[in-house]
């Protein structure tokens, strides 16, 4: 469906001029503090890093599976994806900009209704076009039903697993209940003024601050606490081989470094939010920050609790609390077994190759003595049975 509009939309009228808009920096956006913000989690979002995603659904992937190969599959099919995208969204602005007489920046701003009103634009030129509309509108629909059923088998794989006796004999039914949930959580979204309520769920819950603030204690969680070496190694457990040391260095420094960046000139270039000419009011903004705070507080929080609730000294409850408690699957502790096994194999047939070697060398060595000792023995004997036969002559 898209590579049909990207052929219909690449036709338009003014659709050169949207691409050049597409691909013409503007570098004063880059003291905008929402165009950092924006960019960071919207690749958080995109390749659903944080939300537990990609956790739930690589968690039943068997034990050697490639996970390297598909991480770089999933990055390059996404980042296509995007600019594919892009592509036909700018160059209908293009086309829209170009029967309005308007530049394109003025035609339409970013938003939740974007594709609402750019797509349908391009649908209506096709011929037949209340057939592409349906098709089209058939997309959306199922993109987003992938995409929720990703972010709904993420939640309840994690509560699952956490309560494992509990609701996994009633997993149907308690998905069922939840999705419900969810769905009259969601019904304020639809009412009238139910696109200001989006917008602000949108900037401070789904893409904002909490998914980089929570994204954030994850990567020290993995590198720094449970060790970036140790995952290291075990990536190289799985898929046999070890990955370019470039990714070390991202999980250690550049992602934490970058992530933290952002979140602090998020705060120094802090912009309140806003829906077209409209300007959320303080209350609004405080609402935003609680529904944010809702995600980011059990961080500290937990880690307070932690340290109230465990018996011993300070020293002992931190060791305690950054010591890392892990249940390997069955089969990471096959394949541990099998490396041990096979390292000890080794390193025996290296010590039984020495012992064989010096074994060798003795026993060339006595071979060599007891061939020569013959040797001597044979002439003694020729010696002495010439001298019996032929006695010497008493002259």
């Amino acid at each position: 469906m898209l590579s049909i509009l990207c052929v219909k939309a690449l036709t338009l009228e003014g659709a050169g001029n949207g691409l050049k808009f597409l691909f013409t920096p503007q570098w004063e956006r880059l003291y905008e503090s929402q165009v950092w913000i924006d960019g960071g989690t919207q690749i958080f979002f995109s390749y659903g890093v944080g939300i537990g995603a990609l956790l739930a659904l690589g968690s039943y992937n068997k034990f050697h599976h490639n996970c390297h190969r598909d991480a770089i599959v999933v990055c390059c099919v996404n980042t296509f994806t995007s600019f594919f995208s892009a592509t036909v969204i700018f160059s209908i602005l293009g086309y829209m900009a170009h029967q309005k007489g308007v530049d394109v920046g003025d035609v339409v701003k970013s938003g939740p209704g974007l594709a609402f009103l750019v797509y349908p634009e391009v649908v209506l030129t096709i011929a037949p076009s209340p057939l592409w509309a349906f098709l089209f509108f058939v997309m959306l629909l199922t993109l987003g039903i992938d995409s929720q059923f990703c972010g709904v088998e993420s939640l309840m794989t994690g509560l699952v697993d956490n309560w494992p006796e509990l609701l996994r004999p009633h997993r149907k039914k308690f998905t069922l209940g939840m999705t419900v949930f969810m769905c009259m959580l969601g019904l304020p979204m639809i009412t009238r003024g139910g696109m200001y309520v989006f917008q602000l769920m949108d900037f401070y819950a789904a893409s904002g601050m909490s998914l980089l603030w929570c994204v954030f204690f994850q990567t020290i969680a993995i590198c720094w606490v449970f060790g970036a070496k140790k995952f290291y190694l075990c990536i190289e457990d799985m898929i046999g081989y070890r990955v370019s040391m470039y990714w070390y260095i991202c999980w250690c420094f550049l992602a934490p470094g970058f992530m933290l960046f952002i979140f602090i000139f998020y705060f120094v270039k802090y912009t309140p939010i806003t829906m077209g000419d409209y300007v959320y009011p303080p209350w609004g903004e405080a609402l935003g920050f609680a529904i944010s705070l809702s995600s980011m507080l059990w961080v500290p929080g937990y880690a307070i609790y932690f340290c109230l609730s465990t018996p011993g000294t300070w020293r002992e409850v931190l060791t305690a609390g950054i010591t890392p408690v892990i249940q390997p699957r069955a089969e990471a502790l096959l394949c541990a077994e099998r490396k041990a096994v096979k390292d000890n194999t080794k390193e025996f047939s290296d010590v039984e190759q020495k012992l064989m070697e010096r074994t060798d060398d003795h026993m060339e060595n006595e071979e060599h003595d007891n061939f020569n000792d013959r040797d001597i023995s044979i002439e003694e004997k020729v010696a002495l049975t010439v001298e019996v036969e032929c006695p010497r002559s008493p002259v």
